[in-house]
């Protein structure tokens, strides 16, 4: 890559990020930690060099420069010996004083903090500690850097001086750096170093060029800025391309010409070594939403920030860290200059589009892409179509998804325009369509039938024979009944597709149909994978289904209700009723967080621990959960964990005892509302937590609402979410009406909210509800 050039002197650049200096200076001002971030090569660390040796001076600091550079441990006990050790002999250099430097072999976090406060104590003055660049390190090495720092300043809070800390970084660290789950979370301010303004860089291209003693003409001088506005480096770097360009051949200034010439060469041989722009490729290809941001933005010149495919954070931009995009009035994106343009458009084809986010699994995207690659009449133009529309088939939840990505890869690789899918039912013997298809072969057919295997249909006779039979040929088209087949089986179905009549040799027809019948049997196989798939997941889905309550309890003085929606065949939700010694009763709520086989069998599991232990804890639900939690990590290592609510009500007494796992808290409606607080951990997470019990009465006339996070989770159209407060707004309406009338109404608001929107997460719903005149005994 191309590496930092030592020529380009500090107070140089050093103008062009004012701001930056300044909000530095503060932050050592107030003893606030700052996290210095920009793109790479941007000008980070000939700023802190300039903080350091400058400065620093002029405003009387302590101030010592660590370069991480230095550092090649690849440990953390090497790593923290050799920044101790780094350390220690800049501080001595710095400031003269003799500091002890410990042990090598006992180095560790807690032993460079002490060591830290040793130093300070020993030099008896504030301290600035400007470290960089934490893209030197390995990313656990940063995390544990960030930790132990930020230890160091809850360390000094007790001594007389004051460590003040700036760590400077590449933008791909901004999360890790400042982020909501950083070490550096408020305790440290972030600087950004901001993109040079369009005046800005063309003055410092002009700083740059007059360095070198060359002139250049106003059209030449626009083309420069236009290619490298905004980027430090890159402007030195065209510039300095742009001189020896000049004396090579001897001419007497630079001109429009001689800068195409620097500008095509550099995106010709050079731009794939240039850092910045190596790691802004990086970061979008490891973000699909990312991507598809940039491809807007590589279609248009500009695009507003509400259009693009990515949650806009305000504490950080996703879209900015890439170092490749500038924000512009109106609230718009665009990318930063020319050169970012060229190249990104370059990379970013169609094709490789199409590959990065079939590899995240965005296969509609991907495939839209990969279509476009496709070259008409070339069946070797398909590698990557092909096997995205396949793994997109594995991938589906149902077969007549399976059955769109399969009629998707035929019309685009193969030039298929009209395809209908049809499976056997095996327990009526028919073949059934899948997904809705292009045609109608039948005029006298519905969708919403069958044809008996029996048939004198050509699907039938094709599946029956296990052959591909042709139909009578149209003016331009001939229809085909293709088998579906699985080896060492019956067929699973056919496909019957309308094949434009072709002029082409018998060799390429040929060809064409080997690929289409290699590309066939490979989607049979994700078609059967499917089914089976969903057999299984029906068939557990009846299981869970069986092992919640029949009917709610039946006890005087009480209206109990529960609802159980799955938005699968399978559901992590489940709720159950444990009947307890002394009339008391056990109630359950919970939700394990995924879907599927895995959240089936932990939910089945949880369960069964929970009405096992019930009796052996009636007192104490907190009890309950430690012993439920112990056995999940021990039965289940899968690494899915479970929210849970548990409560021991006695009927008599109105009195619940419960303990909560991490779920959503209830609700008690009464003269006042009030949630049940106290939630710990969820259950098969650690096997340290523990958990806290409380107690709530429920009064006579007062309603207790259990729910798992399907309902406040809830969107609509827009996609905006129903959340905890429009739930609680629309049960406040229901109040005082019977507990089913409650429920039925929430699903009712709550369907009405979400409109056509699919059903996302599963949904649970559990009311009891007290008797006014009910009487504790």
């Amino acid at each position: 890559m191309i590496g930092f050039n030592p020529v380009l002197d500090g107070p140089a650049t050093a103008g062009y990020h004012r701001e930056a200096i300044e909000q530095i200076t503060q932050c050592v001002e107030e003893g606030v930690y700052c996290a210095l971030l920009g793109p790479r090569l941007c000008g980070k660390t000939l700023l802190l060099r300039f903080i350091e040796q400058n400065l620093a001076r002029l405003l009387g600091w302590t101030c010592v420069y660590i370069d991480l550079q230095s550092i090649r441990a690849t440990t953390q006990q090497a790593f923290f010996a050799d920044l101790i050790r780094l350390t220690g002999q800049r501080l001595i250099e710095v400031t003269g004083e003799t500091l002890p430097i410990p042990d090598e072999s006992l180095a560790s976090s807690a032993v460079f903090r002490a060591f830290l406060s040793d130093s300070l104590e020993a030099i008896g003055s504030d301290l600035v500690l400007l470290i960089d660049p934490l893209e030197a390190l390995p990313t656990d090495l940063v995390q544990a850097l960030l930790t132990s720092l930020r230890a160091a300043y809850m360390d000094q809070q007790n001594l007389d001086s004051r460590m003040t800390i700036v760590v400077s970084g590449a933008l791909s660290l901004a999360t890790l750096a400042v982020g909501e789950s950083s070490p550096f979370r408020g305790i440290a301010r972030r600087v950004f170093i901001g993109d040079l303004s369009e005046s800005d860089s063309e003055s410092l291209l002009l700083d740059f060029l007059r360095e070198d003693g060359i002139n250049a003409t106003r059209p030449a001088i626009q083309k420069l800025v236009s290619a490298t506005s905004g980027d430090v480096y890159l402007i030195r770097q065209i510039s300095q391309n742009c001189t020896e360009r000049v004396r090579t051949k001897g001419a007497g200034r630079l001109g429009s010409r001689e800068v195409n010439y620097v500008i095509n060469k550099f995106l010709r041989d050079e731009v794939f070594q240039y850092a910045p722009l190596i790691e802004a490729i990086r970061l979008i290809e490891e973000n699909p939403d990312l991507l598809q941001g940039i491809v807007q933005l590589l279609e248009n010149d500009s695009v507003p920030r509400s259009e693009l495919p990515l949650p806009l954070s305000p504490d950080l931009d996703p879209l900015y860290l890439t170092g490749v995009v500038e924000s512009v009035p109106g609230d718009r994106y665009r990318l930063q200059n020319l050169i970012y343009r060229e190249f990104l458009g370059q990379h970013f084809s169609p094709n490789r589009v199409g590959r990065v986010l079939a590899m995240a699994g965005r296969w509609d995207s991907a495939i839209d892409y990969l279509e476009t690659s496709v070259l008409p009449g070339s069946w070797t133009s398909n590698t990557d179509l092909l096997p995205a529309t396949i793994n997109s088939m594995y991938a589906s939840d149902d077969l007549a998804r399976a059955a769109y990505f399969l009629r998707r890869g035929l019309s685009a690789a193969f030039g298929i325009r009209e395809t209908r899918i049809w499976l056997r039912n095996s327990q009526d013997d028919y073949l059934r369509p899948v997904g809705s298809g292009d045609m109608n072969f039948d005029g006298n057919f519905s969708s919403d039938q069958g044809i008996s295997i029996n048939a004198d249909r050509l699907e039938a006779r094709a599946y029956r024979y296990q052959v591909t039979l042709r139909g009578q040929e149209a003016e331009e088209s001939i229809l085909r009944a293709i088998p579906l087949m699985v080896p060492g089986s019956q067929p699973i179905g056919v496909v019957t597709i309308s094949d434009e009549l072709s002029e082409n040799s018998l060799v390429d027809r040929r060809e064409r149909d080997l690929l289409m019948a290699g590309y066939l049997n490979q989607a049979t196989r994700a078609l059967h994978t499917v089914s089976l798939r969903r057999q299984e997941l029906t068939l557990a889905g009846r299981v869970q289904a069986s092992l919640l309550p029949e009917s709610s309890p039946d006890i005087p003085g009480w209206q109990i209700t529960a609802t159980w929606k799955p938005a699968k065949e399978t559901s992590g939700d489940f709720y159950d009723f444990v009947h307890l010694p002394n009339g008391r009763l056990g109630i359950v709520i919970a939700d394990v967080v995924d879907k599927g086989m895995g959240a089936a069998l932990l939910m089945a599991l949880t369960r069964t621990l929970i009405r096992t232990y019930a009796a052996e804890f009636p007192n104490h639900p907190e009890h309950l959960l430690q012993v439920t939690n112990q056995r999940i990590l021990s039965d289940l290592d899968a690494g899915l964990f479970v929210t849970l609510f548990y409560g021991v009500l006695d009927p008599n007494t109105g009195k619940l005892t419960y303990s909560n796992a991490g779920h959503p808290p209830p609700y008690v409606f009464s003269t006042d509302e009030a949630f049940l607080s106290g939630g710990g951990m969820p259950l098969g997470v650690s096997d340290e937590a523990t958990w806290q019990q409380g107690s709530q009465e429920i009064p006579p006339g007062a309603m207790l609402l259990l729910y798992t996070d399907g309902i406040p989770d809830s969107q609509n159209q827009r996609g905006d979410f129903l959340g905890e407060e429009g739930m609680l707004n629309i049960i406040r309406d229901q109040l005082g009406s019977s507990a089913q009338t409650v429920q039925d109404g929430l699903l009712a608001e709550l369907y009405n909210f979400t409109g056509t929107k699919p059903q996302v997460d599963d949904i649970t719903i559990m009311t009891l509800i007290r008797d006014q005149n009910s009487k504790a005994l």
